[in-house]
């Protein structure tokens, strides 16, 4: 299963690692095999540190939120003891998940047998179990995962031996803390499913070449493509930009620019990308991401976020304001939508040949080595 779409596409591939100016996309089969998906779900969302949210929404001891995290239900929550915790959501039981959707609550009951767990993941119930020879509710907490933050973001890991998370950030920290995100708060947040593979959602949101069109009516002309310098790093990349463009369909922003930002924060915006499925927008009035997860090999989902300084918040008109940035991004949304979508549709004809890439791809090509990377090996 590991080498069948490899060894089909061997020249392919090869001509994909070439360097950018003889570089070709990969073929439709990457995009549409089950068993690159397999793969991806191990060696990527199986392995590598993942943001799924940010401390804020987390702030009194109990509020938790659930997710599907390619395939897997997990719970992040905060403790009675302050602490941020993140569990598989499934019942040491049978296996079913003990919550749902998001809220505040004491503890996590299974709706099927009541086996309770405390916010710490401590099995504290289980009705019927005295009989059972040998039965110690410490041996059946919930399982947990590796749980981390940086800047107000919580971060997540399925691997028990990963590295550290500020390792794994690497230089990210130094580029994006003028910005200092942790003194933020998120000002709203669109859930968008699309008929494609995740991988062409990350590309989408990382390739700059298609802005002057797709993106000519809503904020592509506040980017210029000339403007951009790009930086590749073992983490991801960062797209440099001169100019103001604050996700505003006029290019206005609404609440004047971050009060910390000074020389050239206040020139230039970043697109940036942090591996695996996080695209990061730095911008002179506010910070916005996006995180792309796979359903399945032909579906996957992304999740938008805004978050501005916490003083913008307290504005009397801020949400009145805040709606003219949402209403950019559901123009942005609609916009990319179908076109993904016919990505999709392409990868999985028998018409489909892989082209070059454009030097305003160059975030697309470094995305799409390390995915390789991941699923095969460098060498590969």
């Amino acid at each position: 299963m590991s080498t069948q779409v490899f060894d089909k596409h061997r020249v392919a591939v090869k001509r994909t690692r070439e360097n950018l100016g003889n570089s070709r996309h990969l073929p439709g089969d990457f995009y549409t095999s089950t068993d690159i998906e397999a793969l991806e779900r191990t060696h990527i969302f199986g392995q590598e540190w993942l943001c799924v949210g940010r401390q804020e929404e987390f702030s009194k001891p109990g509020d938790y939120r659930t997710l599907d995290i390619a395939g897997e239900p997990i719970i992040i929550c905060r403790s009675k003891s302050d602490t941020m915790r993140a569990f598989y959501n499934i019942c040491r039981h049978r296996g079913t998940q003990v919550v749902t959707g998001s809220g505040n609550r004491n503890n996590f009951i299974c709706p099927y047998h009541a086996w309770t767990y405390d916010l710490d993941g401590q099995l504290r119930g289980a009705p019927y179990t005295e009989e059972i020879e040998g039965f110690c509710r410490s041996d059946f907490g919930l399982k947990a995962l590796q749980i981390d933050s940086w800047g107000g973001f919580i971060f997540v890991n399925f691997d028990p031996d990963c590295q550290s998370l500020l390792n794994s950030l690497g230089s990210f920290t130094d580029v994006f803390a003028p910005y200092r995100p942790e003194d933020c708060r998120m000002g709203f947040r669109i859930r968008v499913e699309y008929d494609s593979n995740w991988k062409a959602v990350a590309e989408n949101f990382v390739d700059v070449y298609h802005l002057a069109t797709l993106h000519a009516e809503s904020f592509g002309t506040n980017q210029p493509l000339e403007s951009y310098e790009f930086t590749t790093y073992p983490w991801g990349y960062t797209g440099r930009f001169k100019g103001l463009s604050p996700m505003t369909l006029d290019g206005i922003p609404r609440f004047g620019l971050m009060p910390w930002l000074s020389g050239d924060y206040l020139e230039y915006g970043y697109s940036a990308h942090l591996f695996p499925n996080m695209g990061f927008y730095a911008r002179q009035d506010n910070i916005h991401w996006v995180s792309q997860w796979p359903i399945d090999v032909n579906r996957s989902v992304a999740e938008l976020h805004i978050m501005f300084p916490e003083e913008f918040h307290e504005r009397s008109d801020f949400k009145e304001k805040l709606a003219d940035y949402e209403q950019c991004f559901n123009v942005v949304i609609e916009e990319d939508m179908a076109m993904i979508a016919a990505l999709q549709k392409g990868f999985a004809s028998k018409g489909f040949e892989p082209g070059p890439l454009s030097r305003f791809e160059k975030a697309v090509h470094h995305v799409i080595q390390y995915n390789l990377d991941r699923i095969y090996g460098p060498s590969q």
